[in-house]
This record gives C-alpha cells, structure tokens and sequence, in this order.
C-alpha cells in the first residue's frame, strides 16, 4: 500500500495511490471470502467483504477491536488508575523519572492547533493518520487535556485486561486490538460546536487504533512491560503484585467476584 500524502495540515494530506489492479484483487479476495462462516463461535452467518466476520460482528470489531468483548466500566478502570497512582508516590525515585519522563514526552509530542480537524474535515481521501493526528491536536487544544493522560489510561487497560478479558467474551487473538481501540477511544469523536448545535462526525475504530497503539507503547517505555507485575506490600504487611492488589481492592469493591 502507497503512503499518504502528509504535506501541510491534517486537512491536507490524502491517501496514497493505489495500484491499478487493486480493485480486482479485493473483489477476487470478497467473493472467496463470502464463501466462509463468520469466526465468532456460535455463528452461522457467512462473512462479509474480506473480513472475518458476518456483517454485525465485522462492525463491532471495527469499533471496539473485538465483537464479544464487552467494555470495561468507569469504576473498574478508575480503581486502576488510583492503583497507579499509589504505586508511583510510594516510590520517589520511580516517581520522578516517569514525570520526567512524561514531561519530555509532553514537549515532543505536542502538536499546533492548526493540526486540529472539525466534522467538516471529515472525507473519504483523508488518511487515518490525518484523522489521528486531528483528534490528538483537539484533545490537547480544544480539549485542554494531556499526551500524558492518555497513556495512564492505556496503562489502566492493560490492568483491566489481565483481570478481566478472559471472562469477559472477547476473542483472544483480538486482544491487542481490542486494547489499541479502547486506548484511543478516549479521544472520543470529531465535534464542532455552533451556537447550541454540536456537529459530530463519529471517529473509527481505525483511527483509535493508530492513535491507542502510540499509547501503548508510550506507556510500556515510561512505566515499563511488567509495571502490573510490580511487587508491593499492604497495610498488614502482605506481599504481591500490583495486579493482585488492584484485583482485591475491585473485590472489596463488589465488582469482581
């Protein structure tokens, strides 16, 4: 697949050229795909398109990463979060190095307002790294929200998803999707307020995705792969992991059973 154009704005740039027989190709590839049985258990339905998936199961993996997944709960996630954050203030010198580190990040990742992109921005030539890079300049903007926000949101769903997506329904070879789309997900939609009338023009998972997996990655580099294996000790004096406590403190919560 050509890059993108990406000279000058967002609202600039424009996908890539295609080859000439690429239509064919996809068509030949839909029809022996149209042959085959959706890949969710229990369904009798065929696929759609060139997807894995019947046409309702296709669309919930284009939006959540994965059709049986359910998604995690706000309670659930800010249990996470404050497990986090206990973990960091009780070490000092952890402590500082992921805010220097998030600060630096801050400072590269930072994007002109000009990068922000409204509904009206919205085309079907626009590529979805324009489409990334739009949400991100509003949710540093607009939104007068952190890069660093986001990744502390990755890094609670990477916690939720050890505790939770095995009994949750989804499939697990669409973990990482699943993961890469809820991270993203949090920079929500394209919005444009006029008057008392907001306009909104629905971001795609794939656009979440692109941005979810800079996320990931971001956390994974300050916190580090196995920060949810982190050793810690109780009031009482109990050893393990960071995992283990946040998992009791969602069953002292009532929401895990």
């Amino acid at each position: 697949m050509a890059s993108p154009v990406t000279r000058g704005h967002p609202r600039d740039w424009r996908v890539g050229a295609q080859a000439p027989d690429n239509a064919q190709q996809l068509r030949c590839r839909q029809i022996i795909n149209e042959a085959r049985l959706c890949n969710c258990p229990g369904c009798t339905r065929t696929r759609s398109g060139v997807s894995r998936y019947c046409g309702p199961h296709r669309d919930a993996a284009s939006v959540r990463g994965d059709p049986l997944a359910r998604l995690p709960s706000r309670n659930e996630l800010t249990i996470f979060k404050k497990a986090i954050d206990l973990y960091i203030h009780a070490d000092r010198k952890f402590a500082a190095r992921v805010s220097g580190d998030s600060k630096a990040l801050e400072r590269r990742i930072s994007l002109p307002p000009s990068f922000g992109l409204g509904p009206g921005d919205i085309h079907p030539k626009l590529p979805q790294i324009a489409k990334a890079k739009g949400l991100l300049a509003n949710w540093q903007h607009r939104d007068k929200r952190t890069y660093t926000e986001a990744v502390t949101h990755a890094l609670a769903l990477m916690g939720w998803m050890d505790v939770y997506y095995t009994t949750s329904g989804g499939l697990w070879e669409n973990r990482k999707a699943f993961l890469y789309t809820r991270a993203g997900a949090l920079l929500g939609d394209f919005r444009k307020t006029i008057g008392a009338k907001t306009l909104i023009k629905d971001a795609s998972g794939a656009t979440h995705r692109h941005l979810g997996r800079d996320f990931v990655r971001h956390a994974h580099t300050i916190y580090g792969k196995d920060f949810w294996s982190s050793a810690v000790s109780t009031n009482d004096g109990q050893s393990m992991t960071l995992l283990d406590y946040a998992r009791m403190a969602h069953k002292a919560a009532g929401l895990l059973s």
